[in-house]
């Protein structure tokens, strides 16, 4: 890895670098799936459901792009973050639509790597009357990042950095990207992938150490620190307090329409989610972490953050796609003054 210092932190080049996936997604709209939902004392499950060997009628289709690293990306500059996008994508039509994408949003794409064997990453997201999703993802180049495709200079100029799924061999980066964070004073936030939370905090513990802020939904947070579901909210403290005890600064666990839930290590805050009519949740957990990122770089306090980054998963909710419905800076500000959250 390559060592770098910055002599002036206060004059880095960027304020935010997010690291991930980058993948085109075709949006299918399908209202006659089926969601079948079965619950236990642990909580419930659903999946969606189709009849075996029939021709299912799709009621939309659009072609878009999307992936963590892309998403976030959009929010934080159009929320007045100068930002840069570090993914790796295939030199095809699809790799070149992604950075366009991210060009005509305002953020760079220099850092952006190309794999010179395995095509763009791919995603179908088949979206139901409910508005809730499930995605047939291909990682493609995405899951090849690696250290030497990082600009390890370009890196050390940031004050915060995004990183989210890591898939494929890409996932030796979490600790790698964590040292390099510790040593170079910058704010890391994570968003870990499936088989990270499936690991569990024993294999994770280290990573932690070096980690400002961390967003996962709530089973996702209950499988990552072995916390059973619990009434009130016993659950979510429990899983507060052995993130902060591994060195999370701040830890967010999110609950779709239930809204989220932060600590910050003296305090417990909660905010519900916004009411909207919903089309789709495609993207509305990325909106919610940049959204809420976004708003603490602009100096707000906590609570705040949570009603902002509640407002960007909101707005996306709104529109097909997984950065259509992404807020300004001034926009997200406004909807918080005008919209009711649920109660």
């Amino acid at each position: 890895m390559l060592q770098c210092h910055v002599d002036n932190p206060a004059a880095r080049r960027y304020d935010i670098i997010t690291v991930g996936s980058s993948t085109e997604d075709v949006m299918v709209k399908c209202s006659d799936a089926r969601v079948i939902t079965l619950a236990d004392r642990n909580g419930a499950a659903a999946w969606m459901a189709f009849e075996y060997g029939g021709k299912i009628h799709v009621d939309d289709m659009t072609i878009m792009v999307g992936g963590g690293a892309v998403n976030t990306a959009i929010t934080f500059v159009q929320q007045g973050m100068r930002t840069a996008m570090i993914s790796k994508v295939g030199r095809d039509s699809a790799g070149e639509r992604i950075a366009a994408r991210i060009e005509e949003a305002g953020a760079l794409t220099h850092l952006m790597a190309h794999s010179e064997t395995s095509g763009t990453g791919y995603s179908t997201i088949i979206t139901t009357f409910t508005g809730e999703r499930t995605i047939l993802v291909h990682r493609g180049a995405s899951r090849e990042l690696c250290e030497e495709d990082i600009a390890w200079d370009e890196l050390a100029q940031t004050e915060w950095a995004y990183v989210g799924a890591l898939a494929g061999q890409s996932w030796r980066l979490y600790p790698v990207l964590a040292q390099f964070a510790a040593e170079h004073d910058i704010k890391l936030t994570l968003n870990l992938g499936t088989s990270q939370i499936d690991r569990g905090l024993e294999e994770y513990g280290e990573l932690l150490e070096s980690t400002y802020m961390i967003f996962q939904n709530r089973e996702e947070m209950r499988r990552l620190t072995g916390v059973a579901a619990e009434p009130g909210d016993r659950d979510e403290r429990e899983i507060c307090r052995r993130l902060h005890e591994r060195g999370v600064d701040i830890v967010v666990i999110t609950d779709g329409s239930r809204g989220a839930v932060a600590s910050d290590g003296r305090a417990l805050y909660t905010v519900p989610a916004y009411t909207v009519q919903v089309r789709s949740t495609v993207g509305a957990g990325d909106a919610f972490a940049a959204g809420c990122i976004s708003a603490l770089w602009h100096g707000t306090g906590m609570t705040e953050a949570l009603r902002l980054g509640a407002a960007n998963a909101a707005s996306v909710c709104r529109e097909v796609g997984a950065n259509s419905g992404i807020l300004t800076w001034d926009e997200a500000l406004r909807f918080v003054a005008e919209h009711k959250t649920r109660s």
